[in-house]
């Protein structure tokens, strides 16, 4: 028997496996993955994330390819290619190696200079021809020799005169930074970088949650006291795989000495005996009573709401740190970040203009809007979720559509709960209408605030075979309608009324079985 069963559980909780499911993405790990796909949709060219070791680089790099596989249309138009360990010897090997990530085949008598060229003509038949944007992502970058950096750079020559036709992520341990500064020509290049840094003792506790959460342990007693996840915090220092690994040693001693759940002196017990590697001073350098003072001032402060929600977009960025929570001076351009100072290290302009406003024949009262309304950013928010959740995708036009919409928005990185952003009438590039389905109507909406207000209201439970999205569509007879649909279509009513039945009863009440509009009907989500 599995030992996550006798908790409850149906997995493990605590894995050392990069799981994807498992993923907690804390603020500055969502921040960070925002700001990567927003960059590489651009095609801005290289990027660097830095971190020590344990903060998540790794999950994140899954995560980052995990996010350009959701959708059909990503599959097609972003190809992404993984180098795990770059400790190469040669120059002759580092350029095999990338040519046969990108599916060159490398000849014997083959020159160093022709296989760059294949690399190049392969990077412009990718990017020009077929349109698609290929990335290359790294991971130990730290190890990268300097003949690689040099090769890296002169990968990055290769761009149209719109943008880069190689799209580079590095993610590298922090001495990655002492190697940038002896290459002021290959750090000159990066479009941005990132500082991961440890967990705080909140996002440890959310983390820990979340784990706890996605293995199937439901709400009822807690594994842990709240002084528990204290020690939990000060053992691990908020990194997140000394977090993973001392909670599966956790849950294993809690099973050994038969007890319900885990207090501060059973952890700090077992870290003591159990962690290597972490000094005494950082484990224990405040005693009980200060921790106890330190966690009735935790729970005052973590009872006050957010004062905003940080978007951040590297789109126009100005010279501030790359976590909100963070002060620095700005920084030299072409100078890589130091520890206590890290920026955004180049200005990024709107690639496009807006989009044009399309109309139909007929007169003045047959237009097709040129938004589809404002909305407020909700608290935990993003641009990027409000897309998707709107558009059913977030590719590089919507995102150009929204910056051309939004001239009031100033910094596009950070915008605040409840700011206003205009949705565009951006049509969608196919009917999401299958010429025999049949959708399954919830509700009609006068406004696109109380369509997405609805939407955020009625989420159905992960159980339920089936969700809940928005479709905004216009014809001449209808006006405008903010449709509530079941995201899956139908082929017959029989399915189409199972689906009904399988709804809570107040959204089953008003669902219908919904006729499709006419042919002359504009669409604007995919």
């Amino acid at each position: 028997m599995e030992y996550f069963k006798i908790f409850d559980m149906t997995r493990e909780p605590f894995s050392n496996s990069p799981e994807p499911e498992f993923c907690y993405q804390s603020p500055q790990h969502l921040g960070c993955l925002q700001q990567l796909e927003l960059a590489i949709r651009l095609r801005r060219g290289l990027n660097v994330v830095m971190g020590n070791v344990g903060t998540g680089k790794t999950t994140l790099c899954r995560e980052l390819i995990l996010r350009f596989m959701e959708t059909e249309d990503d599959r097609c138009e972003i190809e992404t290619h993984l180098l795990l360990d770059p400790s190469f010897s040669t120059t002759r090997e580092f350029l095999s190696m990338v040519a046969l990530t990108f599916g060159i085949a490398v000849g014997e008598g083959e020159s160093d200079w022709q296989i760059r060229e294949n690399i190049k003509s392969r990077l412009f038949h990718k990017g020009v021809d077929e349109k698609r944007t290929v990335v290359l992502i790294i991971d130990e970058g730290q190890k990268l020799p300097s003949f690689c950096l040099e090769i890296l750079r002169e990968f990055l020559n290769y761009e149209t005169n719109e943008n880069k036709l190689l799209q580079i992520v590095i993610f590298a341990q922090k001495e990655f930074r002492e190697i940038l500064k002896d290459h002021m020509n290959f750090a000159d290049r990066v479009n941005q970088y990132y500082l991961l840094e440890p967990l705080s003792f909140r996002e440890t506790q959310a983390m820990i949650r979340f784990r706890l959460t996605r293995a199937g342990r439901s709400a009822g007693a807690p594994l842990f006291t709240i002084s528990g996840l204290w020690a939990i915090y000060r053992a691990t220092g908020g990194y997140p795989r000394r977090i993973i690994t001392l909670c599966h040693q956790i849950l294993l001693t809690l099973i050994i000495q038969n007890k319900p759940r885990a207090g501060w002196l059973l952890v700090r017990s077992l870290s003591r005996r159990r962690t290597p590697g972490l000094n005494r001073r950082e484990r224990w350098s405040t005693a009980w009573p200060v921790a106890l003072l330190l966690l009735v001032f935790f729970a005052y402060l973590f009872s006050m709401p957010p004062w905003s929600s940080v978007i951040p977009y590297p789109l126009n960025p100005p010279a501030t740190p790359a976590r909100s929570d963070e002060a620095a001076p700005g920084q030299m351009k072409g100078h890589p970040p130091t520890t206590e100072q890290l920026v955004l290290a180049k200005q990024v302009a709107p690639l496009h203009p807006a989009q044009p406003v399309l109309s139909v024949k007929g007169g003045p009262d047959l237009k097709v809007p040129d938004n589809l309304g404002r909305l407020r950013i909700p608290t935990g928010g993003s641009v990027i979720q409000i897309l998707r959740d709107i558009y059913g995708k977030d590719g590089t036009d919507r995102f150009q559509s929204i910056i051309a919409a939004n001239p009031h928005i100033e910094d596009i990185n950070r915008v605040r709960t409840g700011e206003s952003i205009t949705l565009p009438a951006v049509p969608a590039t196919a009917a999401p209408w299958p010429q025999d389905g049949k959708l399954v109507r919830i509700a009609n909406k006068g406004s696109l605030d109380e369509a997405y207000s609805f939407y955020k209201k009625h989420p159905l439970p992960k159980h339920n075979p089936v969700s809940i999205r928005i479709m905004p569509y216009w014809n001449p007879r209808e006006g405008m309608v903010y449709a509530l649909v079941i995201r899956t279509f139908f082929y017959n009513e029989e399915e189409a009324r199972n689906a009904i039945r399988s709804l809570p009863p107040a959204l089953a009440a008003t669902a219908k079985i919904m006729e499709k509009p006419g042919a002359d009907t504009v669409y604007f989500a995919n």
